[in-house]
C-alpha cells in the first residue's frame, strides 16, 4: 500500500504520473476518485473532468462538494449517449473538455487532474487519439 507524505511539496517526483484505467462496466470513475479522495486528503489540490457526463445527479457530484480542494467539471449532455447517435453538441463538450485539461495542465493549480471517461469520448470518435495522447506527452512535469 503507498502512502502520501503529508508535505504536498514531496506527494509526487517532478515528472507526476499518468494513470489509465480501461474496461467494460464499472469501476474506472470508482477507482479515480478514489485516488482523489485520497490525495485530497493530503492536502493535494485535484481537477476532475467527466467527459459525456452532464447529468446532475451521480452520486458522486454530491460527495464532491465537501472536498473543497477539489474540483469537478462536467462536459457532456445529462442524455445517455448512444454509440452511433452522437450529435454536434457531443463533439463541442470533448472539445471544452480536452481544453480545460490543457488549460488545468497548464496552469499548475492542481496536484492531479483526472480525465474521467476520456477513454469512452475516444471510442466514440468524439476526440482524435493524436490529440490525447499529444496532451499526456506535452503535460508539464509538475502536473500530476
Amino acid at each position: 500500500m503507498q502512502v502520501y507524505p503529508t508535505n504536498k511539496a514531496n506527494m509526487f517526483d517532478d515528472k507526476g504520473y499518468v494513470e489509465i484505467y480501461t474496461g467494460d462496466g464499472k469501476g474506472k470513475t470508482t477507482s479515480a476518485l478514489g485516488l482523489a479522495l485520497r490525495a485530497a486528503g493530503h492536502g493535494a489540490s485535484i481537477a476532475i473532468i467527466q467527459f459525456m457526463k452532464g447529468w446532475q445527479y451521480y452520486g458522486e457530484l454530491k460527495s464532491l462538494l465537501l472536498f473543497p480542494n477539489i474540483k469537478l467539471v462536467q462536459t457532456g449532455r445529462p442524455d445517455y449517449v448512444y454509440r452511433g447517435s452522437e450529435k454536434k453538441e457531443d463533439y463541442a463538450e470533448a472539445r471544452r473538455g480536452i481544453q480545460l485539461a490543457r488549460e488545468f495542465m497548464r496552469s499548475s493549480e492542481y496536484d492531479m487532474i483526472i480525465l474521467d471517461e476520456i477513454n469512452v469520448a475516444l471510442d466514440y470518435g468524439l476526440l482524435p487519439i493524436s490529440e490525447v495522447v499529444d496532451l499526456i506527452k506535452n503535460k508539464p512535469h509538475e502536473s500530476s
